[in-house]
């Protein structure tokens, strides 16, 4: 009965076991690469952080692979029980995954990656953009108001499954609930291992006498 309603499209599955958990750091080997804690003041390294193509592609990545996943096992109608549930718990099984190996794969010991971008493109593609951009509306200002940056995880995935429950079906509260884990998953890490969330973004001209920006 399961094999009747569990539908695989394999070679979409394997590029989006690709695309999500390749881990962002195996690109990020440049001498021009530098991480900053996101706790610190950012006044004078904020466009060099949102002008690091790398962030960019880790939305388009991550956006990309979540919606290969979503096709390559499609929810039946007609399902029931197992069948039905199957599948949302693989997607979502993966989701959290790929956050964690993005987020514990640093370079920078005793550090660990603030995936923003990476998470982003997950949800807009886990759900409608419209449940993403809402909650991403919510939670940037509530995370800019409080100045604490690494909360900004866990106020998106509480806005994200909120926002999907007035704009979404009560039968796909299980997917947004998988997506909400998967953007708090940062968050919870380096609060339970006492990691200091980092950055990455690419440096300007350095002198010999004045190292840039040290992460301590």
């Amino acid at each position: 009965m399961l094999a009747r309603y569990l539908i695989v499209d394999w070679p979409q599955f394997f590029a989006a076991i690709f695309l999500l958990l390749t881990p962002g750091s195996l690109f990020y080997r440049s001498k021009k690469i530098r991480y900053r804690e996101i706790s610190r003041e950012w006044d004078d390294h904020l466009v060099r952080v949102l002008a690091h193509g790398l962030h960019a592609i880790d939305l388009v990545r991550a956006a990309l692979g979540t919606w290969l996943l979503l096709e390559a096992l499609p929810v039946e109608r007609d399902a029931h029980g197992l069948a039905k549930y199957t599948p949302l718990f693989v997607q979502g099984l993966v989701q959290i995954l790929a956050v964690w190996l993005q987020t514990v794969t640093c370079p920078e010991p005793e550090h660990a990656n603030a995936p923003f971008a990476f998470v982003i493109g997950l949800l807009l593609a886990g759900s409608s953009p419209a449940i993403a951009a809402f909650a991403c509306a919510l939670a940037l200002p509530l995370t800019m108001g409080a100045r604490t940056p690494g909360a900004f995880f866990p106020l998106l995935g509480l806005t994200h499954l909120v926002a999907g429950y007035f704009f979404k079906e009560e039968g796909g509260l299980l997917g947004l609930g998988f997506g909400a884990i998967a953007a708090m998953v940062p968050f919870v890490w380096a609060l339970l291992f006492r990691r200091e969330l980092v950055i990455a973004y690419r440096a300007g001209r350095l002198s010999e006498d004045q190292p840039l920006d040290p992460l301590r």
